[in-house]
């Protein structure tokens, strides 16, 4: 008995020593893989900066090299193969190192193209892209493998347990009958004592180990016996302790505890099929956080690191039981809602999570995210769901973010629009498609025109006119607001030299266009070129262009350096955004444009009304001048002129017409 005790502990022991190696190697892997998603983000960023002319430091650039060259190290220092490899085939970690290795010499090529011709970086991105998708798919592979290791070691331990229990039962049961034959006080010497191992033998293989064997003691066989046993639960414990951490490093991910991509995918896989047969609805969250970058960039990647965990938990604690939350990667989530009353119980989720997100935190960071959601229907796919959820998320984004927006065929067609005109504005320039209007800003008393602004419009040619609300976002996210602004700013400019030198050009800038460092000056090299006197200018931003987060002293620095230059800077659509007061105190603006929808509103709405009367005071107070949008009846200049307004603009006095219909402006030939 004692031989077999000694020959069990040692298989299992070896058995742990396996499955701990597997482990560490999939640990290794999960840092791996963290090295290389922080490198990927760092290579990127060094790129982009590159790309845009930022002067990058030597010191970046050797760093960078310096981590590239450890991240290679470190990946050829790996593993062998959990069922040892062979010569004649290279294994899923092999082929892994060598992809490591090659994305390693794809990324040091990249930004050595990027510090020496950043004009040549698009032409070398698509190798790097190539080898980071190569290593992406081989690290995948070797956890499955990693995986599937463990699974195999597991049931093998288990089978070799159940035998050596078996063995162990045989012997105790024999050595209780030898003994039982002897007497009575043999039987109560050994026999009960052997019985009570037995039990706790049984324990063991029903996963029952909380009882204590008896006899540990005891300075002979029976007492080696005991001590034997307890070795053995306690190799029994440390087994399934590591078999259950194992499983969990392959479904989880280690920030959070939340489930991964593949389970994630595994779980509605699952659900779909069993949704064939129950009749429930699956319904997918597709959730991402609304400016995570900002967040890593004012607090760092440990106070990023602390929202993601704050997100975690606040959509565990308003999910069901029996739903999956998971963290697909970087700041995007999903949800698995398994629900026959449908959309009804997505609503109340989706109510619920905005409702303890909006509540105060002690954190200091308010989260805000934006969700997307589809409703499984029969013979959906997954990915097909997953793509949809994405398709709502999308939308939601695009109007306003911190909001949740549910799948529906709408959605497909506005996305199947909006990805024609993202298309048909590549072109729109060179077919003459767009044209300027110009609305006229008066003084609010003599009704004077001093100001035209300069309003751009863009004319489909088979979808008729374009409202800007509808394409300005679309040249945003599509990178074509640079080139529509500088044609904007340049036939403006155009129009302006033939007017009468004492009226004023006001221009709208989208928030996107600071992102060109050459903004100021294309702005001057422009007044120049068309010999229009910059204190002609008045440059509108709104606020959500001073709201940039990380890019807000950038903002700040160009409205200065044209302010400098005589330009007037205006603050457009005042009292819409989030810190109104805030910007006034950081910059020195010298008009404010009070939003149209106060003014609509003030003869009915007595806070819309407090609000136009306050910032009119607040102007005058700030010596400002204060104008106000969308001034439609003569009741409404009649209330602004008493408040003391300076100037007004909208239908009343002037539509947006082209050159030919302005007053007093002559048409530029």
């Amino acid at each position: 008995m004692l031989a077999i005790g000694l020959s069990v502990g040692n298989k299992i022991h070896q058995a742990d020593l396996r499955i701990t190696s597997l482990s560490d190697a999939l640990g290794r892997e999960d840092r791996l893989d963290q090295a290389q998603r922080r490198l990927r983000q760092d290579v990127g960023r060094l790129t982009r900066d590159a790309e845009h002319g930022v002067k990058v430091p030597d010191a970046r650039w050797k760093n960078l090299h310096e981590r590239i060259g450890r991240f290679k190290l470190e990946s050829s220092q790996g593993g062998q193969s959990p069922n040892g490899g062979s010569k004649a085939a290279a294994t899923p970690i092999q082929e892994e190192e060598k992809a490591a290795a090659v994305f390693a010499t794809a990324s040091d090529q990249l930004i050595e193209t990027s510090r020496l011709r950043p004009s040549d970086i698009k032409a070398t991105m698509p190798r790097f892209l190539s080898a980071l998708t190569s290593l992406e798919v081989s690290r995948s592979q070797a956890r499955q493998e990693l995986t599937s290791a463990i699974a195999k070691a597991a049931d093998k331990n288990r089978r070799e347990s159940r035998r050596d229990i078996i063995s162990v039962l045989l012997g105790g049961l024999g050595i209780v009958a030898i003994i039982f034959s002897l007497t009575i006080w043999l039987r109560r010497r050994l026999v009960l004592p052997i019985t009570i191992m037995a039990a706790r033998l049984r324990d063991f293989r029903r996963g029952e180990s909380d009882g204590d064997v008896p006899g540990r003691d005891r300075a002979d066989e029976l007492g080696d016996l005991a001590r034997g046993l307890h070795e053995y639960r306690e190799a029994v414990e440390s087994r399934r302790t590591a078999e259950h951490r194992a499983e969990f490093l392959a479904n989880h991910d280690m920030l959070t505890g939340l489930a991964n991509r593949l389970l994630f995918e595994n779980r509605l896989a699952h659900e779909l099929s069993r949704s064939v047969r129950t009749g429930d609805v699956v319904a997918v969250f597709a959730v991402d956080l609304d400016a995570f970058k900002a967040i890593n960039d004012r607090l760092g990647h440990a106070g990023g690191d602390r929202v993601l965990k704050r997100t975690a938990q606040l959509l565990s604690s308003c999910v069901r039981g029996d739903d999956l939350v998971a963290r697909i990667g970087g700041d995007e989530f999903a949800v698995i809602q398994v629900a026959r009353s449908q959309p009804a119980a997505t609503e109340a989720l989706i109510s619920r999570i905005f409702k303890i997100a909006s509540a105060p935190s002690d954190e200091g960071v308010a989260i805000k995210m934006s969700i997307g959601v589809a409703l499984s229907e029969p013979g959906q796919t997954g990915d097909e769901l997953h793509e949809l959820a994405d398709l709502a998320l999308y939308r939601a984004k695009a109007d306003g973010r911190n909001t949740a927006r549910i799948y529906n065929k709408h959605l497909k067609e506005e996305e199947s629009r909006r990805v024609r005109l993202s298309r048909d504005l590549e072109n729109a320039i060179s077919a003459n498609e767009f044209r300027l209007v110009f609305q006229p800003i008066a003084d609010a008393v003599s009704l004077e025109i001093v100001a035209y602004e300069a309003l751009l419009r863009w004319q489909h040619p088979s979808l008729g006119e374009i409202p800007p609300d509808i394409f300005i976002p679309i040249a945003e996210s599509s990178g074509l607001i640079g080139t529509i602004g500088s044609w904007m700013i340049d036939h403006a400019l155009r129009a302006a030299s033939t007017w009468d030198p004492k009226l004023s050009l006001a221009m709208n800038l989208s928030p996107t266009q600071f992102r060109s460092v050459g903004l100021a000056t294309e702005i001057y090299d422009g007044a120049l070129r068309w010999r229009v006197a910059f204190d002609r200018l008045e440059l509108e931003v709104t606020e959500s262009a001073t709201l940039l987060g990380f890019q807000r002293d950038n903002v700040l620095a160009t409205l200065g350096e044209l302010r400098n230059w005589g330009a007037k800077v205006v603050m457009d659509d005042f009292g819409t955004g989030h810190s109104s007061l805030s910007n006034l105190k950081e910059f020195t603006f010298d008009k404010i444009k009070i939003d149209r929808s106060f003014v609509a509103t003030m003869h009915n709405n007595a806070s819309s009304s407090s609000i136009v009367k306050a910032t009119i005071g607040l102007g005058k107070s700030l010596g400002l001048i204060i104008v106000a949008e969308g001034v439609e009846t003569e009741e409404q200049l009649s209330v602004l002129q008493h408040w003391g307004c300076d100037q007004v603009q909208g239908f009343l006095i002037g539509k947006p017409s082209d050159l030919r219909n302005l007053t007093g402006v002559e048409a530029v030939n």
